[in-house]
């Protein structure tokens, strides 16, 4: 990625479909593997885990844990300014609304249980 393109990401200039589905969920969800893989090939972390769909955040080094808050809050925000200056339907402001905020919310899983 370019820095034209994470800068216009962060300021909300990028599609709201792209910077949902490419980087709130693609590029979310590639990160969160690798941080997932590196924290089993560095720290042997939920190595016991046999199945993908059920990945366990609960045990990631601090570190690890700290990149993931970051990454989010990042994204989050890009996407929030997105949804802003989105000019389309409504609804689909709202819901982006409601689901980037969930995610932030859902961030307290990975630091207290």
């Amino acid at each position: 990625m370019s820095l034209a393109f994470i800068n216009h990401f962060w300021e909300g200039k990028i599609k709201l479909w792209k910077s949902y589905w490419l980087v709130g969920e693609l590029l979310n969800g590639i990160i969160l593997l690798i941080i997932f893989n590196l924290e089993i090939y560095f720290f042997n972390t939920n190595s016991s885990v046999s199945q993908i769909p059920f990945l366990d955040f609960t045990n990631l080094t601090i570190l690890s844990k700290t990149i993931i808050f970051l990454w989010t809050i990042f994204i989050s925000i890009g996407i929030w300014r997105a949804a802003e200056n989105y000019k389309g339907n409504l609804i689909w402001i709202v819901l982006t609304f409601i689901i980037v905020a969930y995610r932030c919310y859902s961030l307290r899983l990975i630091f207290f249980i």
